[in-house]
């Protein structure tokens, strides 16, 4: 290309080999070879007549040609052998990145394999053992890591099982220990009873200590029954052999007659018995004997425990099943006692209990005679704002409980 744009030897001022466009030749390099004589170079898109563009570079320089003048001299490379190896290169960079990554997955995936499997293999022995199959155990292979896992995994449920064997057993000791106890202590208690009575109906021709002493006698025999009728009903809780005499019961009624006759040890006591109850009849399938048990022992415990504030009884019924609420505004529970409070043999205050001459049964025996009948008792309770017994009981033995009439936190 000439810079003065003559024509020389019969060559166009401007032309180009090998078909190339002349705007392959970037207009920045041609400014740079115009301005000195350096030899330059620069990146570039090489542009065929026939509209291929293939990458390259251009290299330009400017040369005398004396007494011609000076021209633009510029060589142009392509790089279409260099980017066809570059491609093959990335696609076979592709094809081994994909087998490989497969590879690790099918490797990966049998590494998986043979870790989870033991592992599930042990859940699954797990879940086994925990449903009472005390005798099942894993079955250990090898002695890698899993293998020592199942090992102690195994040696782990013989000793659970021997655990829980010995347990049973000595439950077992203990409940045929109350009941043949219980059983046996009967007959001597009636003969103590019956000479007891005797004592006691001769008291007025004794001495006043000797009286005095024939009174506690009978009281103290009268807990002692009252202990060893719990301790009977106990075992029958413990051998599943408890039953039901289930009949039509007018639940209002019952209530009302557990409250006559916990009357006067409420005046006794300066407690008011508020009772919040429907007018009509309200009728349940039902073990009158065993709800009325349970209803003795909540309204004597608000009674014992309302500390001179009125005790409410609420009855609500709904389609499936009827709530009593027995509440008192008394000392109430501590919140870390709530969970112990159905336990045999617990008692919030042991010296109130021992004055009052309650055995620690009834809550149990009450919780045992609800879940009896299908039902449940429900407690809340406050330090220094009282407490809430609810006793929800289905009205028929052949459906389920689907809504609680009396569901709702009291407000203290």
């Amino acid at each position: 290309l000439s810079t003065s744009g003559k024509r020389v030897a019969g060559i166009p001022s401007r032309s180009t080999s090998n078909f190339l466009e002349p705007s392959s030749i970037p207009r920045e390099l041609r400014k740079l070879v115009i301005g000195d004589d350096e030899i330059h170079w620069q990146r570039t898109n090489l542009q065929y007549f026939n509209g291929e563009s293939v990458a390259g570079v251009a290299v330009g320089h400017r040369i005398d040609i004396k007494p011609v003048g000076r021209y633009e001299m510029y060589v142009l490379f392509d790089f279409a052998s260099q980017q066809q190896t570059i491609d093959l290169i990335g696609r076979s960079m592709w094809g081994t990145g994909l087998l490989l990554m497969a590879l690790i997955m099918v490797i990966a995936s049998v590494v998986l394999r043979q870790v989870i499997k033991p592992v599930r293999y042990a859940a699954e022995v797990a879940e086994q053992l925990s449903s009472g199959d005390l005798l099942k155990r894993m079955q250990v292979k090898g002695s890698d890591e899993v293998a020592r896992l199942g090992t102690a995994f195994n040696n782990m449920a013989d000793t659970l099982a021997k655990q829980i064997t010995r347990l049973e057993n000595l439950s077992r000791l203990q409940q045929r220990f109350v009941s043949d106890v219980s059983h046996e202590l009967r007959t001597p208690l009636t003969t103590i009873r019956m000479a007891s009575d005797l004592i006691y109906a001769a008291r007025e021709g004794f001495d006043p200590t000797i009286a005095r002493s024939a009174e506690l006698l009978l009281s103290q025999i009268d807990r002692f029954e009252e202990l060893l009728t719990d301790l009977l009903e106990v075992g029958r809780f413990d051998a599943q052999v408890a039953t039901l005499s289930l009949s039509r019961i007018d639940i209002t009624k019952l209530v009302n007659r557990c409250v006559e006759d916990l009357a006067m040890d409420a005046k006794q006591r300066d407690v008011k018995i508020r009772i919040d109850a429907p007018q009509e009849v309200l009728l349940i399938d039902g073990d009158s004997r065993r709800i009325e048990r349970i209803m003795r022992n909540l309204l004597g415990n608000a009674i014992d425990h309302a500390e001179g504030n009125p005790v409410d009884l609420t009855i609500k019924d709904s389609q499936s099943a009827v709530s009593i609420a027995v509440r008192d505004y008394g000392v109430g529970i501590a919140t870390h006692h709530l969970e112990r409070v159905f336990d045999r043999f617990w008692r919030a205050d042991p010296s109130r209990s021992r004055i009052r001459g309650g055995t620690g049964l009834g809550l149990s025996i009450a919780r045992e005679d609800a879940n009896l009948h299908g039902g449940e008792i429900q407690l809340w309770s406050e330090l220094g704002a009282g407490s809430q017994f609810v006793l929800t009981l289905p009205l028929t033995q052949d459906q389920p409980i689907i809504e609680v009439p009396i569901g709702e936190l009291p407000t203290y």
